[in-house]
């Protein structure tokens, strides 16, 4: 048989198509594909829990609800957070001397767990409260109501939960905006210069 130099030509020049149609659609069936889905964006976080942003307050602080997993407990918090601005701790801006305050800004901050747990002393079923505190003397205390949906001056000592005894230290450098933190089973909020802390332990 015999080819003319034209005809091999066009033959090797087929071949050669053949072979990249065919890379093509080995690259297509096993490559990475253009329109491949992205990873997710990474969680925020915020005192050792996820973080998730609820509005921006009507005085300017920033309400969050923040989520831990404790020893198989779900653990949130959802309060807002002020800023110092200038301000000192027990002086100018709350927790003042002998007054209940909302621990944190505009609403009442609110507490929900899915498990039985002990906040100190205090025993807290699951379900959701409010969280406060009040700073006597040298005694700081939580307090755990059952009220919630109210506005952060709305205390009524009648709904008590209960009130535990917090461990209270002061920080080097002050904490410019109020955070609550659970890391090691202990739930502490930094604010200023203070920081007060109570341990938890899931039933």
């Amino acid at each position: 048989m015999r080819f003319s130099s034209s005809g091999l030509v066009v033959a090797l020049g087929l071949a050669a198509c053949v072979g990249c149609a065919d890379a093509a659609g080995d690259a297509g069936a096993n490559g990475p594909r253009a329109d491949a889905t992205a990873p997710p964006a990474a969680t925020e976080t915020l005192g050792g829990g996820a973080l998730t942003r609820v509005h921006d307050g009507d005085a300017g602080s920033p309400h969050v609800r923040v989520a831990w997993g404790v020893s198989g407990a779900s653990i949130s918090i959802a309060y807002g957070r002020p800023l110092l601005k200038g301000r000192v701790v027990g002086d100018s801006v709350e927790p003042l001397e002998g007054r209940v305050w909302r621990l944190g800004a505009d609403e009442a901050t609110t507490l929900t767990t899915d498990r039985d747990l002990m906040l100190g002393a205090a025993h807290v079923p699951a379900g959701e409260y409010t969280l406060w505190t009040l700073s006597t003397g040298d005694l700081t205390e939580l307090i755990i109501s059952y009220d919630t949906g109210q506005w952060g001056t709305a205390y009524d000592e009648s709904r008590d939960l209960g009130r535990t005894s917090m461990t209270v230290s002061t920080l080097d450098e002050p904490t410019e905006q109020l955070t609550l933190h659970i890391e090691d089973s202990v739930l502490r909020f930094e604010w200023g210069t203070t920081v007060a802390s109570v341990p938890i332990m899931v039933h």
